[in-house]
């Protein structure tokens, strides 16, 4: 059987904190593995928080709530999230001043995480405080209610989800603008400002981040991560690393992807690795890459499209050439250089010297209608 007490500490600290007029703020549970404790004993009221050592856990309060004008409850929600540790002892307390208001004996307990195949256990800790005036000195206004639900599996695999489907239609990474691109100002490199994904996980820079580039050649990557508490808004972590090589990998349970967002050589010259724009976006370019880098392009007929050869030659008879300006301007000069038929020779520059070379007179005196 568990036992429960109400410090003298905290007695002193609530009475203080009602002549200053400043609330009740318990706003800490600490779990403890006190060995030798004994669960059936009462608890001394000056009791204060075991060693450091004994110390598993410490979260903040999940949720408040009053009873009635004399009674407030805090709770906290273990999620299975959390563990693996075993407890006997909980204290709440003001996490600023330290002072602990509230102790429960226990039994021993298991927390156990979700971790490979192993379904962890969810556990809801309250504590009701009873005392005059309990409700206005804490200022707690919600209602107490049940909240005794394993909500933590359900939300993470809707983030999951969430996540898959960014990759659906940003694949493995996708920058835009200049977000993330690395540059040199001199001899400092640095990253710029804006805004990418990577595994799906939307990340912004703020602001343009000067690196440190101590070797070469080497790689920059970004990494992000998914992260948060289990009352806390959850948001992606980011942060710029240095190295030759860096794959995923798990960090204190919380899981990270990497992508190389440039490579520099060992004589400081960058090479822009992010991938642009959305998936369909990037194999659009990468299809138009591959395509400009081939030389198996189909050739151009009179009855399909396709690329054609140039060529100044104009007495050529084929119909697989495009003619370039140079052979344009010489079959104009041609045409222009020739008689006009209906003119009947009226366009003759030079009549009398024409009809000599046709040998239409003899004589070196012809009189030609003028």
């Amino acid at each position: 059987m568990s036992q429960t007490t109400i410090t003298r500490a905290f007695e002193q600290w609530k009475a203080q904190q009602g002549a200053t007029g400043e609330p009740v703020l318990l706003d800490e549970f600490v779990f403890a593995n006190v060995p030798g404790l004994e669960p059936d004993r009462p608890v001394d009221r000056n009791e204060t928080l075991p060693p450091a050592e004994q110390i598993v856990h410490r979260q903040a309060v999940s949720r408040k709530g009053v009873v009635n004008d004399n009674a407030v409850v805090h709770s906290v929600v273990l999620g299975a999230d959390v563990g693996d540790f075993s407890f006997n002892w909980i204290g709440l307390l003001n996490k600023a001043s330290g002072t602990l208001a509230m102790i429960v004996h226990a039994p021993l307990q298991q927390k156990l995480k979700t971790a490979e195949g192993q379904q962890g256990n969810v556990l809801t800790r309250s504590f009701l405080m009873e005392y005059n005036g309990a409700q206005a000195e804490t200022g707690i206004n919600t209602p107490a209610e049940s909240w005794q639900i394993d909500f933590t599996a359900r939300m993470a695999g809707m983030d999951e989800r969430q996540r898959l489907e960014n990759i659906d239609i940003f694949g493995a990474a996708a920058f835009f603008g200049d977000g993330y691109l690395v540059g040199k100002s001199g001899n400092q490199f640095y990253v710029t400002k804006g805004t990418g994904y990577v595994a799906g996980l939307r990340t912004t820079l703020a602001e343009n981040l000067n690196i440190t580039v101590t070797t070469r050649p080497v790689k920059v990557w970004l990494d992000v991560c998914w992260t948060g508490t289990l009352t806390s808004v959850w948001g992606v972590q980011s942060r710029i690393t240095v190295a030759d090589n860096l794959a995923d990998y798990v960090q204190n349970g919380v899981q990270h992807y990497v992508f190389a967002v440039a490579g520099i050589d060992e004589n400081g010259n960058i090479t822009d690795l992010r991938p642009k724009g959305t998936l369909n976006e990037q194999q659009a370019s990468d299809a138009l890459r591959k395509h400009e880098q081939s030389r198996n392009h189909p050739d151009a007929t009179t009855r399909e499209k396709g690329f054609v050869q140039l060529s100044s030659d104009t007495n050529s008879e084929s119909e697989m050439l495009a003619a370039t300006p140079k052979a344009v301007k010489a079959a104009m000069d041609n045409a222009n250089g020739r008689l006009e038929k209906n003119s009947n020779g009226g366009d003759i520059p030079d009549k009398k010297q024409f009809a000599r070379t046709i040998g239409a007179v003899t004589s070196t005196t012809i009189t030609l209608g003028e």
